[in-house]
């Protein structure tokens, strides 16, 4: 089954480097979708240092990997966050249960899509380029790549995006775009991606838009010592209100081939 034609809409987040903030956003996101009633279901692709969990408190006893070891059904697996939200926990294993993930998820994430029917799907993917991030972009939607404003960040961001947009050669390329994260404002997100812009037209042939910018916002940390998401904690802050601008972005940014007409009631 090709999820990009299922009635869910599946968003991969990926990132050049780690500790950009992509489980940050993806739970917040989540936390977004929950106000507004939207079925939703985050997964933890990241084999060798995952996180999502960790900003809910929990401690899976079945994770992903139970599932493409053998040992448990896919179906079994899920944690209900909340009456409209599920995660897809994974447990530190490495690079060699990153690969068996990458030759299962396609078969594991159908099954869940045919099982739990959520709305929206946000996949948190490991740093860097690998063949389980070329399998889960392939099923997305949406490949939405995080940066930091930070010059290493952008560096790597400019490293995964070649990868990137050559493993997509053919297909549409707004199937892909950037979210900068720590930003100022706007404006300096405007300058970081018009930079990339600049780089990757030239040596790539392609641009990417911008989809949205998250400001630095220090009551991050604090939600993280509360295991609970930012808009949920705060949810009046600059930073809670752009992740709602995020979600409504989301829902309108491939609207015309994707059916993403229940994320815009």
């Amino acid at each position: 089954m090709k999820t990009r034609q299922s009635r869910s809409l599946v968003i991969a987040f990926c990132s050049g480097r780690a500790g950009v903030g992509k489980a940050t956003v993806i739970v917040n996101l989540a936390a977004a979708a929950q106000e507004r009633g939207l079925s939703c279901l985050i997964w933890d692709l990241h084999p060798e240092a995952p996180s999502l969990h960790l900003h809910y408190g929990l401690n899976p006893i079945a994770t992903a990997s139970d599932a493409y070891l053998g040992s448990a059904r896919i179906e079994d697996v899920p944690i209900r966050i909340c009456p409209t939200t599920w995660l897809v926990p994974e447990r530190a294993l490495g690079k060699e249960a990153e690969r068996q993930l990458a030759a299962a998820f396609p078969t594991l994430l159908s099954t869940l899509l045919n099982r739990l029917q959520p709305e929206l799907v946000l996949l948190n993917l490991p740093p860097g380029w690998s063949e389980l991030i070329a399998v889960a972009c392939r099923m997305a939607a949406l490949c939405c790549v995080v940066t930091g404003d930070d010059i290493g960040s952008i560096l790597d961001t400019y490293g995964l995006l070649k990868a990137l947009l050559s493993e997509t050669e053919g297909r549409d390329r707004y199937s892909s775009a950037l979210l900068v994260v720590g930003v100022v404002d706007e404006a300096e997100a405007q300058t970081i991606v018009r930079k990339l812009n600049t780089v990757l037209e030239r040596f790539v042939g392609k641009r990417l838009p911008l989809l949205g910018a998250i400001p630095y916002e220090p009551w991050h940390r604090k939600a993280l010592l509360h295991q609970r998401p930012l808009v949920e904690l705060f949810p009046d802050l600059p930073a809670a209100l752009l992740y709602r601008k995020l979600l409504q972005q989301l829902s309108t940014f491939r609207q015309e081939e994707h059916d993403s007409a229940l994320l815009s009631r």
